[in-house]
């Protein structure tokens, strides 16, 4: 009967990839390092057979859809490896540091064992892991400095979880976080973050035709409360379509999901009110941050920066310093994460889901509800106005920070770090050497303008005196 039902959860597998095995692959795990492709796969082993004559094998490739190659030309684990299990399957890999770690096991056994950093040789025997109630399909991953192992328990079985606070343990239990799957006897999952979510991928059977071995992937969303726990799956008919292009610097006007209501900077404090398309405090320009995905919002208004705390419950502020966050993709529907700590998963919320205006904006954890997204809507800056130049038959002239010298038509300055700003009157346009972001000030720091590229366009403003910016580095032009 073990037999019938380890065949029946074969998939088929090319032979000429690993030619020692009598195919049967299934239940794989890919990781990528040292620039390759490494897919950790259970098979029959063609010859060695003194248990369940299942063995671990590892083909490479330099990209995931291969080809694919075999790694070592023999299988990494099998019956005959010291301290293995009756059914050598599952393997899954984790990096903790410069470690590398491979997990395996089922039949209420599982195994780990480090390997060495060319990621195709054990560098260690295999240790028992010892979790109680473990079945199969094990999986570890780390957040907020605790160690997660989860695993398939029972047949048919839930998906459930431990917690430790090194990858040593002790293990506390933590029970079910996937429930029994419909059709399906089996249960297996991966749990993984990527770009501001964290992912609950597993297989299920609710598609046409589907059974406990014919399944079908799903994929939902993973969620921990203030203390880390995981908290229990909920399965949907799968997660929200993203946008993971980075937001262009510019003004735009926040929205609050679930409230339509505005971000305003209320003095020093983020709060949401009914949106006034003539409120200079609702407005907020994005720049792009010093690494990627991170950004500064200034509020147009009053020059203040968004600047939340990391401190679960503590309201958003605004800063006269400039700090960054990292602003993720929530929903292309729903809008963004405002991170306060990206690594800790937490982020910016509307208090108590309020839909009163006033309510203030706090430091959560992501939870995956509406009044955690919020939508950038582009915006205009005001034209500000700026007086006329103290003397109207003075040449127009532009001044770098590292040049002393003018020119009524074309005056070039060569700043720091070797980028050159140049003002053509003629044609009324800043050239900037290399495309970067850039933005336009008044003399008194009103944003008039943002914008990337190479070419800023002065034409439209008013005569005065303006600064361009280019990172850290400015171009003063006098405009007749």
């Amino acid at each position: 009967m073990a037999r019938q039902l380890i065949q029946s959860r074969r998939t088929s597998i090319q032979q000429t990839q690993l030619r020692w095995a009598n195919a049967s692959a299934f239940a794989g795990h890919c990781e990528y390092r040292n620039g390759k492709f490494y897919w950790y796969v259970a098979v029959h082993h063609g010859s060695i057979k003194q248990d369940e004559g299942f063995a671990i094998g590892v083909a490479v490739a330099d990209h995931p859809s291969g080809p694919w190659k075999d790694a070592i030309g023999h299988a990494l684990v099998t019956d005959l490896t010291e301290n293995d299990v009756k059914l050598n399957i599952d393997p899954a890999i984790f990096y903790d540091g410069d470690d590398i770690w491979m997990y395996w096991g089922s039949w209420n056994a599982s195994r780990r064992v480090k390997l060495k950093e060319n990621m195709i040789e054990l560098a260690s025997t295999p240790e028992d892991i010892k979790i109680k109630d473990f079945f199969e399909a094990p999986w570890m991953h780390k957040f907020r400095g605790n160690y997660y192992f989860s695993y398939a328990s029972g047949y048919p079985s839930t998906t459930n979880y431990s917690m430790a606070p090194t990858i040593n343990g002790p293990w506390t239990q933590k029970g079910v976080i996937n429930a029994k799957e419909e059709n399906s006897e089996t249960n297996h999952q991966a749990i993984f973050k990527y770009m501001g979510h964290w992912y609950f991928m597993h297989h299920g059977a609710n598609s046409p035709g589907g059974w406990t071995y014919r399944r079908s992937v799903n994929i939902d969303y993973l969620y921990y409360d203030r203390d880390g726990n995981i908290q229990k799956i909920v399965r949907t008919a799968g997660v929200d379509k993203v946008n993971n292009a980075l937001i262009k610097d510019g003004a735009y006007r926040l929205t609050v999901s679930h409230s339509n209501l505005s971000l305003q900077d209320d003095g020093d404090m983020v709060v949401q009110q009914v949106a006034d398309e003539t409120a200079d405090n609702q407005l907020w320009v994005v720049a792009a941050g010093s690494k990627a995905r991170h950004y500064t919002l200034q509020n147009y208004g009053t020059k203040k920066y968004y600047c939340p705390s990391n401190t679960l419950l503590d309201t958003v502020r605004t800063s006269a310093m400039p700090c960054e966050i990292r602003i993720e993709n929530a929903s292309e529907k729903k809008g963004y994460f405002l991170f306060a700590n990206y690594d800790d998963d937490y982020l910016g919320d509307i208090l108590n889901i309020s839909k009163d205006p006033g309510m203030p904006i706090i430091t959560w954890v992501r939870t995956g509800t509406d009044n955690q997204k919020i939508q950038f809507m582009a915006a205009e800056l005001p034209v500000v106005s700026e007086p006329e130049s103290s003397s109207s038959s003075s040449p127009s002239i532009a001044e770098g920070n590292s040049s002393s010298s003018t020119d009524a038509i074309l005056k070039t300055a060569v700043l720091k770090g070797g980028t050159t700003m140049s003002y053509d009157q003629t044609a009324g346009m800043v050239h900037l050497k290399n495309e970067s972001h850039w933005t336009i000030l008044s003399l008194n720091g009103h944003v008039i303008q943002c914008g990337f590229g190479s070419l800023v366009n002065l034409k439209s403003l008013r005569s005065g005196t303006y600064l361009v910016l280019s990172g850290k580095e400015s171009l003063k032009v006098v405009k007749p």
